[in-house]
Formats: C-alpha cells, structure tokens, sequence
C-alpha cells in the first residue's frame, strides 16, 4: 500500500566523478524512488553547490538537498547569494540542510577555529539568523522558493535541536552523540532517541507547520541473519546489545520486507517520515522503497 507519507533521500558521494558519472548516479536514484539527492560537504569530496547544480539538471522530480553544509565554513553574505542562486537554478528544488561541522582536520586545513561544540553551535546559530534577514534583501539574489528553501537542522543535542525545532522543515535525529569515553560518537537506545523526539515536538508546538522528521542511516544491510549482521555493527553503539542495535532507526538490517516494517514501525511510533541513507546502500535501500510504494 502506497504511504505518501514517506519520503526517502540518499546522499551522494561526489569524489572523482566525471561529469556523467555523476548524471548517471543521479538519474538512477531518480530512478529508484528517491525523493531527495544530497550532497555532503567535506573537503575531500567536490564543491557542493556545483554537485547540487549538476544533479538537478540530471534529474527533473527530486528536491537536490545539501546534506549538510558546513556553516561555519562560509561567509553568511555569500553563502545566502550561493544559495539563492542553487535555488534559481534548480528551479525551486533546493533543500537547504545546515550543520556545524565535527571533523576537526577539516577546519585546520580550511583556517577556521574549531572550538567547543557550543561554539559551533552558536556560528550555526548565527547563521540561521542572517540568512533569514539576507534572504528578506530585496537587494540580494532571490531564491524561488520564498521566503527561503525548506531548512533541515540535524544533531542530537537539545541546543542544537531546540534550534531546528523552532525554524526548520525539517529536523534530522542523528542519535549519535560525541562519546568520550570511546573517542567518538556512538549511537543512543531507542529510549532516549524517543525522549529527543519528544523534546523537539514540545519546542515546535507553538507553529503552525509541524517539523519533518528525518534520519540518516548509518548502514544498511540486506541480509536474512539479522542479528548476526547486527552484531558486525557494533562499533556504531558499543555498549547496546544486539537487540537494541536491532532496534535504533540509524540502521537498517534485514530482508527487504523486515527493513520495510522496520520504517513503518518507526514512523508510527516516533512519527519519522523521511529516511535517507548513503549512496553505498542506494540499490539494496532501493528494493525497500519499492516495497512501501
């Protein structure tokens, strides 16, 4: 049964691709189903308002998201003219996902102060905030869509996500907060996914357009033996058992139909409605989208 409630993303890896091998890709995840392209930014992979421009005029239904820009990597006056200008020529097709960066190598080699992670926050913060009045200047490229592209704002922290569910379309739940004790991040149980889920509907009560909730995938596995898959996922959450690494919506694993109840399941209980996953998985996840639809 079709569920026009769902929609499905898959972020693109443009390193080293030909200009048609990026068309390509791009037209065969229009191919499969996929309601959003995204292309990430890190400095190892291609430029991506380029990579979003290119994948727009290969493709004619999807939105083109930026998954995520960096903020606090741009000048906000240009950044807001790139993107006006993404928009215009993807003929109102952008969405237009922010982040604050967490690869510390990367802001050394481009000269910009890491910080704190409230320091990053607050750029991000900032960022939001221009735009928004860059955006109301006449004087300034104007996007198609108006007043803005559809936002998108991921993390896990209640700053972070308190600024998401107070100004974007979209809010991304990554459940994977930096954990000192292994030197990384590492994935939440459900429950306290569920209890971040809970807090960004709180702080979005107040409008009048409710908040899309997506998440990332961070594997997706086809497979009949899930939980020895699960198991071989284990550096995503060190210290949830297999059950609970069977339960988070941040990985997929399972036959087609079990990774489709698995979506069904989630969205029903904690009310997400966009799932994207990495171009590693574009095929095998595109066998689960065809299932829904």
């Amino acid at each position: 049964m079709l569920d026009r409630r769902l929609k499905f993303g898959v972020v693109m890896i443009s390193s080293g691709c030909t200009p048609d091998e990026w068309m390509e890709k791009c037209r065969r995840a229009e191919g499969l189903g996929y309601d959003a392209i995204g292309v990430p930014d890190h400095l190892n992979l291609m430029s991506p308002f380029p990579s979003a421009v290119l994948a727009g005029s290969a493709t004619t239904r999807p939105k083109i998201a930026t998954y995520v820009l960096n903020a606090n990597f741009y000048n906000h006056t240009l950044m807001a003219r790139d993107i006006a200008t993404a928009d215009i020529l993807l003929d109102g097709r952008l969405e237009l996902g922010l982040g604050t960066g967490y690869v510390e190598q990367e802001f050394t080699a481009a000269g910009v102060p890491f910080g704190t992670a409230a320091d990053r926050v607050g750029r991000l913060e900032s960022a939001v905030a221009q735009l928004e009045g860059l955006f109301a200047d006449e004087g300034s490229p104007q996007p198609v869509q108006r007043p803005r592209p559809p936002l998108a704002i991921g993390g896990h922290g209640r700053r972070v996500l308190r600024l998401a569910a107070r100004n974007a379309e979209v809010v991304s739940f990554t459940g994977a907060p930096f954990r000192p004790e292994f030197g990384r991040t590492g994935l939440v149980d459900g429950p306290a996914l569920r209890e971040r889920v809970d807090f960004v509907r709180r702080e979005s009560a107040e409008r009048s357009v409710q908040p899309e909730f997506n998440v990332l995938s961070k594997q997706t596995v086809l497979t009949r033996d899930r939980r020895a898959a699960a198991e071989a996922l284990r550096r995503y959450g060190p210290d949830l058992d297999t059950d609970q690494l069977l339960d988070v919506p941040m990985l997929f694993v399972g036959t087609a139909p079990q990774i489709a109840e698995q979506i069904r399941r989630h969205s029903a209980e904690l009310g997400l409605t966009y799932f994207t996953v990495m171009e590693p998985a574009m095929e095998d996840f595109g066998k689960v989208i065809k299932l829904i639809r």
